[in-house]
């Protein structure tokens, strides 16, 4: 696809494991694709006039999912690997319905449905990435924010950016413990792109939301993730909201909300963010 930037867009995701989910009753065992053939993602759609040094811009203004999603512990790929409890628990997984804006996680527990897009990115400079994997072009973060209403903010390395996305989840907890989610879910999503110069300071992805902006860091081991997310947020508000790099941490260590988002991938995903009424302030 080939879209102009001011367009607005719409995809189709599959689901990160593949086509096997049909019903309710559908497993996985034996079915569903396996690490590391894992979050296909649609595209690439080429931004008309983008060259590598631009900052692409996407607006994500709706995601759609469909109505039946699932999540799973996939062995050896969770936090929680068999050197604690010595043994694996074997093919654990639960299929549910999505429908009347809720997971139907059992009879009496729903859960919101917040979706967001697990893997999103623009192509790397050389060589070629898994999409379980992610990067400076941004890829498998598994980052919430990355949501209806929010703006991401992609380096772009090679012309025309070749945007991809996938990996869409109806609901994901913060480190996405079991490795198979969030409630991976299909998904029709409507975006549209802008393109910018790409800020002096900035290397890794960036996220706005209505209340705040946001910096990305993905790394081993998680202590370097939060660094990168921390710094990166340091240069953000020295080259936009004109901080000293020392005064920027000395406000970061008042007002930073910081959290692992995943802690399953590759590199894992740390994310910091400030609130925007501080910044209006300054």
């Amino acid at each position: 696809m080939t879209v102009r930037p001011g367009e607005r867009f719409q995809v189709e995701t599959e689901l990160a494991t593949g086509a096997w989910l049909q019903t309710i009753d559908s497993d996985p065992e034996g079915t569903a694709s396996t690490f590391p053939y894992v979050n296909p993602t649609t595209g690439p759609v080429f931004i008309e006039g983008t060259k590598p040094g631009d900052m692409l811009v996407v607006l994500v203004e709706k995601i759609e999912v469909e109505d039946l999603g699932y999540t799973q512990i996939i062995q050896g790929h969770n936090p929680f690997i068999n050197w604690v409890r010595k043994e694996e628990w074997g093919n654990q997984f639960k299929v549910v319905r999505i429908s009347d804006g809720v997971v139907h996680w059992s009879e009496t527990l729903k859960l919101p449905v917040t979706p967001m897009i697990g893997t999103i990115g623009t192509a790397p400079e050389i060589g070629a990435i898994t999409n379980a994997d992610n990067g400076l072009h941004g890829g498998n973060m598994d980052i919430q924010e990355v949501a209806e209403g929010n703006t991401l903010f992609l380096p772009v390395f090679v012309e025309g950016a070749l945007l991809h996305m996938g990996d869409v989840h109806a609901i994901q907890g913060d480190g996405e413990l079991c490795c198979g989610g969030g409630i991976e879910a299909r998904s029709t999503l409507t975006v549209s792109v802008e393109v910018a110069p790409k800020p002096t300071s900035m290397t890794w992805p960036r996220i706005e939301t209505p209340t705040h902006i946001a910096t990305v860091g993905c790394a081993r081991p998680l202590e370097d993730a939060f660094r990168i997310s921390v710094e990166e947020m340091i240069y953000w508000l020295g080259e936009d909201y004109g901080l000293s790099q020392p005064n920027a941490v000395m406000l970061l260590g008042q007002i930073a909300e910081a959290r692992c988002t995943q802690l399953v991938d590759p590199k894992y995903s740390y994310i910091c963010k400030v609130r925007k009424s501080y910044l209006d302030k300054l």
